[in-house]
């Protein structure tokens, strides 16, 4: 009897939600592959790591669902001339089976927007889709010196 409990408890732990530790580790690794794919300046494969349904809660206030829309939005970003990011998680962790993080980014500019550069913070929500994670869902808040590139020409892709 004792075995079994023990074989039970054994499976319970490695079938568990991932540790505080894995969490953070999977949202750095989550972040590393967000920078690398915002900086090529695809924004399909940018809008890829999003759930189908995913949902961006953009600093300006839209709520932005689904890939097709994510895509569009994102796109308008990099086309308004930021398209660099970076991305620093500065916490973690497990809920169920997602995985959940916040911390900070910065955007630098280019063209029309060069030499300029915004930061807020933000926090998304990370399933397990196969053998990837993607983002359910990610809420970026809004520096005062990030207002400008919300506006038009890019809000109206929102809109």
């Amino acid at each position: 009897m004792n075995s079994r409990l023990f074989a039970l408890f054994l499976f319970a732990i490695v079938s568990s939600p991932a540790s505080a530790q894995d969490a953070k580790k999977t949202a750095d690794d989550f972040a590393a592959k967000w920078v690398a794919t915002y900086n090529s300046g695809d924004a399909s494969a940018l809008a890829g790591l999003f759930t189908p349904n995913g949902v961006f809660n953009a600093p300006s206030g839209a709520v932005i669902k689904g890939r097709e829309a994510i895509e569009k939005a994102l796109g308008g970003r990099i086309k308004a001339g930021w398209t660099k990011e970076t991305v620093t998680t500065t916490d973690a962790g497990a809920a169920g089976n997602a995985v959940w993080a916040s911390g900070d980014y910065a955007l630098t500019g280019s063209g029309e927007v060069a030499g300029k550069e915004s930061s807020g913070h933000f926090g998304w929500v990370l399933v397990r889709d196969g053998d990837a994670w993607r983002a359910a869902m990610l809420t970026a808040n809004v520096g005062p010196q990030i207002l400008q590139f919300w506006r038009p020409p890019y809000s109206e892709a929102l809109a």
